[in-house]
């Protein structure tokens, strides 16, 4: 989905948020509200971190590293003092602990103007509310690393943070800068697919609910009578809305908040893909435009919509909502990396705004910059485990070498053996080890155990519980015993994959899936080069209606692009069958760049939109300096860009090289002679691994020319000299 929903994860406020129409005048003085709030240069920055991954039982294992993920960002991006961050984390974090932390470092230190920040990572829960706020009567809790369950009065009660005591805690805390992330949940519980459910389920074990223990009931009561607050204006206020400042809840109420597992380590994947893109950013970034844009990974990765709520009121789907991430602009220039200790000239790095999709092999080279972003010195990435990296100095200022600096993506690494990553699942049963036999004699395709590392999809059976789940997600359900293909979390499914009969056997259904893990590994070799975030390039790309060119569906830049706007439309747009739409790629650049349009389907289809022309001459796809490209554009394509159903995703890919993309367009012309295809009309890819590595070694061969660090094992990516850019639009009926 797209759309932000007003989120319900504690149950302050009932229902959504109405979309809001703003008049020109109501912008304006949204706008001068939210300039207003923003916090001053000198205001004091105070953040509270909670991470708990030793629960006695259901332990999970991202929840620290979501903490070392805040804290990096905070302190290197916004300027935070690390001695004004407290963490706490695993035995640190009872129900006193937290409650304890709170009130020392938020309610007692924070004054008005200040910027208060808690982050919360771990199990969320539910019990009953005895005020029923919601329809459910029940109230979204935190789960303390002590939670113990008992019994009162002939009831089931728990010792859980309620959301109504966070209400209270948010209240009391004197300044309305105040963010709160919460990277929890209260659905379901277990492991789904390659993650872990941060949520603990009593209500399904537990006959007659589960209750507030008395400890918590009197917290909440000491806490009204320190506000000066009736127990009506504290049940009416938390029905209007959040106390203060903004709440990000990780999931929607009905779904899972993810304990995934990325490639050598484990994190929350909302804290992760949020992390990743504030460290990301130039100029403002919105905290509404901002939620918007990381909800379409966690979306497509995770089947995870984040929710926000605001106060003043805010609206998700408005760009007229201007208020800052934590209420503040990054202090420093957006990076990839940041040093955190030197040795001589080896250094070790914290990649916290590395995306999961880029491989990072060795041999990438890294800028060390400064707050400008004018590069100080250069860096060799020699190794990469998880989040750590390795590396040497190469050249520059000695000085500028240093814990703290900040390092930019300068040269991609990428390994020429890639590989796709079959997770295994546990519905394959007796199949397990012919299935993975049958993974293992496949080219370039990895078979992995799930839980044990990063995953790109799962092969598993229709299960009754699967089919129950995908009710209402894909048009056809398979049938229960049907082999293919699902996503890491299980809750999706690639359709097209289950075309087998129900006794099939694990290694006919590989064999029938051959053409099918082609296709997806290209597109995980087109997404490794993705690189909005660090290339140099000025360049954006839009979608827009046919007839409403001004309005646009979904835009996107790169970190070299000179559109600096505080309001650019997110990089996800919504769109229905019928729509006729057109992609817009500006060139900002004082050169002429070479420009690829491709489109690829929900089901991994790829099909090239730019150029249409295979036997024109390589500069037909050549774009002017300051220059926008149109696609499809009259005159010029004979065929329309209109949306088609089922439901489902389009993702747009945009590549601009400072470089002609030879041997790209000569595999393109191979297959549409094969096929018949004459000029002028989108080219449907039969042969998308040829083509990916073709486009590799265009790209290999561009990087060569500028720089030589070419070896055999790794191709080299230059951000000077490639944009990779991706847009997704989303088919809804």
């Amino acid at each position: 989905m797209t759309r932000m929903r007003r989120r319900q994860f504690l149950q302050f406020a009932g229902g959504a948020v109405a979309s809001l129409g703003f008049s020109q005048l109501d912008i304006q003085k949204q706008s001068l509200r939210y300039a207003q709030v923003l916090a001053q240069d000198n205001a004091r920055k105070l953040a509270l971190l909670v991470g708990i991954n030793t629960y006695p039982t259901a332990p999970l294992y991202g929840c620290v590293t979501d903490v070392e993920l805040q804290r990096e960002l905070l302190v290197h991006r916004f300027g935070f003092n690390p001695k004004n961050i407290l963490t706490v984390t695993d035995a640190q974090a009872t129900r006193k602990g937290i409650l304890r932390a709170f009130e020392e470092h938020l309610i007692k230190q924070a004054k008005p103007g200040d910027v208060a920040v808690f982050h919360y990572s771990g199990h969320g829960s539910q019990v009953n509310d005895p005020d029923k706020d919601t329809r459910d009567g029940l109230n979204g809790t935190l789960v303390p690393v002590d939670s113990v369950s008992g019994q009162e009065q002939g009831r089931q009660v728990v010792n859980d943070i309620m959301g109504h005591t966070l209400f209270l805690l948010m209240s009391a805390v004197p300044t309305d800068n105040l963010t709160m992330v919460l990277d929890s949940c209260f659905s379901g519980g277990g492991k789904r697919g390659n993650m872990r459910v941060r949520s603990i389920n009593r209500l399904a074990r537990e006959s007659g609910g589960v209750f507030p223990n008395r400890e918590e009931l009197a917290y909440q009561q000491q806490w009204l009578s320190r506000l000066k607050m009736s127990a009506d204006e504290f049940k009416q206020k938390r029905r209007t809305g959040v106390a203060k400042g903004v709440v990000i809840a990780s999931a929607n109420r009905n779904q899972f908040a993810s304990d995934a597992t990325f490639d050598g380590f484990n994190a929350g994947a909302f804290t992760y893909h949020m992390t990743k893109y504030l460290w990301q950013q130039t100029g403002e970034t919105p905290v509404v435009g901002a939620i918007a844009n990381i909800s379409r990974r966690t979306t497509q990765e995770n089947d995870q919509d984040p929710e926000l709520e605001c106060t003043p009121q805010c609206d998700p789907n408005s760009v007229a909502d201007q208020r800052p991430f934590y209420f503040l602009n990054a202090s420093t220039a957006p990076a990839e990396a940041v040093i955190t200790d030197v040795s001589g000239n080896q250094m070790t790095c914290w990649l916290g705004g590395i995306e999961t999709s880029n491989p990072l092999d060795k041999n990438t080279i890294l800028a060390v910059v400064d707050d400008q972003s004018q590069e100080l010195a250069k860096v060799k990435l020699e190794s990469r485990t998880g989040l750590i990296g390795k590396g040497t100095l190469l050249q520059g200022n000695a000085q500028a070498f240093k814990p703290g600096a900040l390092l930019q993506e300068e040269v991609r690494g990428i390994p020429t053996n890639l590989m796709l990553r079959i997770g295994l699942d546990p519905s394959l049963e007796t199949g397990m080890s012919e299935a993975k036999a049958a993974l293992v004699s496949a080219s370039r395709i990895e078979a992995a155990e799930l839980g044990e590392g990063q995953v790109d999809y799962i092969l598993g059976r229709i299960t009754s519980k699967d089919r129950k789940r995908l009710q209402g997600r894909v048009p056809t359900v398979p049938e229960v015993g049907m082999l293919g293909l699902f996503t890491p979390t299980k809750e999706n499914i690639l359709s097209d994959s289950f075309s087998g009969a129900t006794d099939e056997s694990a290694a006919d259904a590989v064999l029938r899936l051959q053409a099918k893990f082609k296709l997806l590994l290209a597109n995980r070799i087109l997404r490794a080069i993705l690189n909005p975030s660090s290339s140099k390039l000025g360049v954006t790309a839009t979608v827009v209606p046919i007839g409403a060119e001004s309005r646009a569906l979904a835009a996107t830049r790169t970190r070299g692009s000179d559109l600096v706007t505080t309001a650019i439309t997110p990089e996800v747009g919504e769109v229905k069958p019928g729509d006729n739409i057109q992609i817009q790629v500006k060139n900002q650049e004082t050169q002429d760049l070479y420009i690829s349009v491709l489109g690829i389907g929900s089901d991994g289809e790829m099909t090239v939109l730019f150029p249409s022309d295979y036997t024109a001459a390589t500069d037909a796809s050549l774009v002017g300096a300051g220059q926008t490209l149109k696609v499809p554009q009259a005159g010029r394509d004979d065929y329309d860009f209109v949306v088609s159903g089922p439901a489902g995703t389009i993702e747009v890919i945009v590549l601009a090289s400072a470089r002609s993309l030879r041997d790209t367009l000569k595999g393109l012309k191979k297959i549409a002679s094969r096929s018949g295809q004459r000029p002028g009309e989108p080219l449907a890819i039969s042969e998308p691994s040829a083509v990916v590595e073709g486009l590799l070694g265009d790209l290999t061969d561009t990087t060569r020319a500028f720089l030589k660090v070419q070896r055999q094992e790794t191709q080299q990516i230059d951000a000077t000299q490639l944009a990779a850019l991706s847009l997704s639009l989303n088919v809804v009926e």
